[in-house]
């Protein structure tokens, strides 16, 4: 089903918000490399400890800067109600 190199970005951090700026070049820089999927906010991108709102603005933020790379993001939620919403968000993003 998979080939090739998933990259699983870490989230960049300030103050305990979101760094767009760094994290959409991180993601540019993984397009660039040619990897063969982007899957942001996983354990490794700290997604337990964003909000849905900023979950959906990595996400689109992700989907904008890979290009034509696949973004496969987490959903990843306690309940189901939640990830149902994440699910939504992320196929708004296009991810």
């Amino acid at each position: 089903m998979f080939k090739g190199l998933a990259a699983f970005p870490l989230t960049p951090l300030v103050n305990g918000k979101p760094d767009e700026k760094t994290f959409v070049s991180l993601i540019e820089n993984l397009a660039a490399a040619r990897v063969n999927v982007i899957a942001p906010l996983g354990s490794t991108g700290s997604y337990a400890y964003l909000s849905r709102e900023q979950r959906a603005r990595l996400t689109a933020l992700s989907t904008d800067a890979a290009g034509d790379i696949p973004v496969m993001t987490s959903i990843g939620a306690l309940r189901l109600e939640e990830m149902l919403d994440l699910a939504d968000d992320a196929q708004r993003a296009g991810a």
